[in-house]
């Protein structure tokens, strides 16, 4: 049994209803003026910014607001203006700029740009009075509480509940207002239901270096923040590849005794995580576990997940954050590392 007694990180993936709920809470009517302004000037375009964690977010972002508002959405490169010295066009876009400490420097002149162009520029962090609530024109904070651990898990849950909330009230969707009212409880039903199955399978990782995660479209967008999560608790060199992308190179690559993690809980794109999984099987005989909420294809699997099979697409990111969550904490621990103090990474990273 791993002892996760002295764990600050396991403590405050425990912490996340409460967090959630909180935040959308605080954050609801922002959203709705949010929301209103973007309709009322005819925004299509959104950008997006953000590092680590925060960025995995925005990948969330950019899905909900090209699927359910119709708008252009686009990750931010923020050494177009801090290193290029260019000047794109943000006079008439929503730009979200997300970052748990708000001290990101780079981000920060992003903002200034869009403010001196008269765009809707918007922070959500977790510092009151950080640099990133000096710019933009709606300044949200994600009242999760302190994180006391730097593998970051209540910030990047909250900030993806904001995100989810800015495109609720830009589309009106019922599917993602819905997402909002039950998201607490969400979060709940995964970490109720999922502790002994992630507790089983880690052991199959504790010797492993090598690991490769595979999902589609918000399952890709997931994936890539458990890829983060491992690296930095578990020294593991895991990989995130798009299903579709996999395909296009990187399947040469694919070994027997290379594990893989599919994250299949979303009906519009399991199709092609799971043909994937299959094809890989019978040319390769790869190793896999398969995080789902169909149980159906928990056997596609040589071990398996079963997320609350009662929530798909976007409800099954929030509990397969929790997976991912859970399974690099355990998984460090298992390793002999402190999943609360990754080597050389730093609560507040500043680049520009």
């Amino acid at each position: 049994m791993i002892d996760t007694s002295g764990s600050i990180f396991w403590r405050e993936i425990f912490q996340q209803p409460e967090a959630v709920a909180d935040c959308i809470a605080a954050n609801r009517d922002f959203c709705r003026q949010i929301g209103e302004e973007v309709k009322t000037r005819g925004i299509k375009t959104a950008v997006l910014v953000g590092r680590g964690s925060s960025d995995h977010a925005n990948l969330v972002g950019r899905y909900l607001l090209e699927t359910k508002c119709g708008m252009i959405a686009s990750i931010s490169a923020p050494s177009v203006v801090t290193a290029y010295k260019a000047s794109p066009d943000y006079s008439n876009v929503l730009m979200i700029a997300v970052s748990q400490s708000g001290a990101a420097q780079d981000i920060f002149e992003v903002m200034k740009a869009c403010d001196s162009q008269g765009g809707v520029c918007v922070s959500i962090t977790n510092v009151e009075d950080s640099l990133m609530t000096q710019a933009g024109s709606y300044r949200l904070n994600n009242h999760c509480g302190p994180e006391q651990s730097i593998t970051a898990g209540k910030s990047y849950m909250t900030q993806v509940t904001i995100l989810t909330m800015i495109a609720a009230y830009i589309s009106g969707d019922e599917e993602l207002l819905d997402t909002l009212d039950k998201a607490p409880e969400i979060v709940t039903a995964a970490l109720t239901g999922l502790e002994a199955q992630v507790r089983d399978v880690v052991r199959f990782y504790r010797e492993t270096e090598h690991l490769l995660l595979v999902g589609r479209g918000l399952m890709d967008a997931v994936a890539n923040e458990a890829e983060l999560k491992i690296q930095e608790t578990s020294y593991l060199d895991a990989r995130c590849y798009g299903s579709a992308d996999y395909r296009h190179g990187p399947i040469a690559t694919a070994q027997r005794f290379t594990p893989y993690m599919f994250f299949l809980a979303d009906e519009k794109t399991n199709y092609c995580g799971e043909a994937l999984l299959k094809r890989l099987k019978e040319e390769t005989g790869i190793w896999c576990t398969v995080i789902t909420n169909k149980p159906e294809l928990t056997v596609l699997g040589d071990t398996s997940v079963l997320l609350p099979p009662e929530y798909d697409g976007i409800k099954a990111v929030f509990t397969a954050a929790v997976f991912a969550q859970m399974f690099s904490c355990l998984c460090s621990l298992s390793r002999g590392f402190d999943p609360d103090a990754p080597k050389g990474v730093s609560k507040k990273t500043v680049t520009i």
